[in-house]
């Protein structure tokens, strides 16, 4: 579980949904990083053991993610990167969310702070969007 810092610092966890790689989640990671994280460590990453069929999902990925500030820029991140795989053209590799080789794509990405998680799904709806905003006021400091 993780939570926040006493320092103002805080880690969440942010779990890939769909179709998620390995250079699907360096490719995120390295978003976040250029957008300020502090750091970003591969929490785990699993896939189906040889000959087994995965049911759909060949990867499970976790980062978690260390960040100074208020939670905000994640989010903000994280909806920029969903987008840009969505209008990534089929077979670009860039951001990792569009389908390289023709399979799968992130679906959606849940950020998890404790016990308290919210899924961001690009394009997102009005209620998302409450349910987004609720999320972060719970999570910003008084």
């Amino acid at each position: 579980m993780v939570e926040p810092k006493p320092d103002g610092r805080f880690a969440c966890e942010l779990v890939l949904n769909g179709d998620a790689r390995a250079e699907t989640t360096a490719a995120l990671g390295r978003k976040l990083s250029e957008n300020g994280a502090e750091r970003v460590v591969p929490a785990y990453a699993s896939r189906p053991a040889p000959g087994r069929r995965s049911g759909g999902v060949a990867e499970v990925a976790t980062l978690v993610v260390t960040w100074a500030g208020t939670l905000v820029p994640i989010i903000d991140t994280v909806r920029g990167w969903l987008i840009e795989g969505r209008n990534a053209p089929p077979g670009n590799g860039g951001t990792g969310t569009g389908p390289a080789d023709g399979t799968g794509r992130v679906t959606s990405i849940t950020v998890v702070i404790g016990d308290d998680q919210v899924e961001i799904i690009q394009p997102s709806t009005a209620s998302e969007e409450r349910l987004v905003e609720a999320f972060i006021r719970r999570h910003s400091p008084s």
